[in-house]
């Protein structure tokens, strides 16, 4: 059971007592991660009141992707004039001209998805902490001492920004391979997609445990003794980017299907002792 980060003498919550039918035989590995995200969607559709909670990083994420695709639709001419400055003549270099003026857009709209729903998350904070603790609620998990609205809205940005550290600079690696090897793309696109769906899956599993105030460090050592379980979670996110109305209720769906399965984890690993 990971500790929260509280200043000494603060009340925190009692480390929960899982019931004997809800801790897992063995450690949840990929297919719980394929799981949770399926069952944060149909939690979200079965608990009405929480819509309007859900409304509010859906927004902000849809409102963030919308302006940074239209700036970013308006400066992939000039990553086009980077690689290629004296374009030549001819049928060929016109093909590579609008292959790569293809390449170029689908790399900034990969780029600002990743920057719209990693900025969104702790913008809309509050209202995400409300849904994971009603469904932590609904699991029988103890309720965790509540955490200031700047407080919550940093650890959260410390999440995203972790998160962010990791993919813009593989995003980009891959969006100059695809740039540069045209044909490349077949598997740059998929790849950009994946990367982008595995650091969303940390940002997701990691919003329960920083609105309990456990430090970042601590959070980092959990998704990496349960990777099999986050990588199955973000396989999942992965394959519902390709549905765009699925992709709009990532966020809200998301962090609730990452709560239950943070929730599972920790049942794990209390019943078989302190992590090593």
């Amino acid at each position: 059971m990971i500790t929260p980060d509280a200043p000494p003498g603060s009340p925190t919550a009692p480390a929960p007592r899982s019931p004997a039918g809800l801790v897992p035989l063995e450690r949840p590995g990929f297919g719980a991660g394929l799981k949770a995200v399926l069952g944060g969607y149909g939690y979200l559709f079965r608990t009405p009141d929480l819509w309007p909670l859900a409304l509010v990083p859906t927004g902000i994420a849809l409102v963030l992707t919308v302006v940074l695709a239209v700036v970013g639709v308006k400066l992939a001419p000039s990553l086009v004039e980077l690689i290629v400055k004296e374009p030549g003549t001819g049928a060929l270099w016109t093909t590579l001209m609008v292959v790569l003026r293809i390449l170029s857009l689908a790399v900034v709209l990969v780029a600002a998805l990743a920057i719209s729903f990693g900025l969104a998350k702790p913008l809309s904070g509050p209202a995400l902490e409300r849904m994971v603790r009603r469904a932590e609620a609904d699991l029988g998990a103890p309720a965790w001492p509540d955490v200031g609205f700047f407080a919550d809205m940093w650890r959260a940005l410390q999440s995203s920004l972790v998160a962010l550290a990791f993919t813009l600079p593989i995003l980009l690696v891959l969006g100059v391979v695809g740039l540069v090897f045209a044909p490349a793309s077949v598997v740059v696109v998929p790849l950009q997609l994946a990367v982008t769906a595995l650091a969303g899956a940390w940002d997701l599993c990691d919003c329960p445990l920083s609105i309990r105030g456990v430090p970042v460090a601590a959070r980092i050592a959990f998704v990496r003794r349960n990777l099999a379980a986050v990588m199955g979670f973000g396989s999942g996110l992965a394959l519902l980017s390709f549905l765009p109305c699925a992709l709009l209720l990532v966020l809200p769906a998301g962090v609730l299907g990452a709560a239950r399965l943070v929730v599972t984890l920790e049942r794990w690993e209390a019943s078989k002792g302190p992590p090593r």
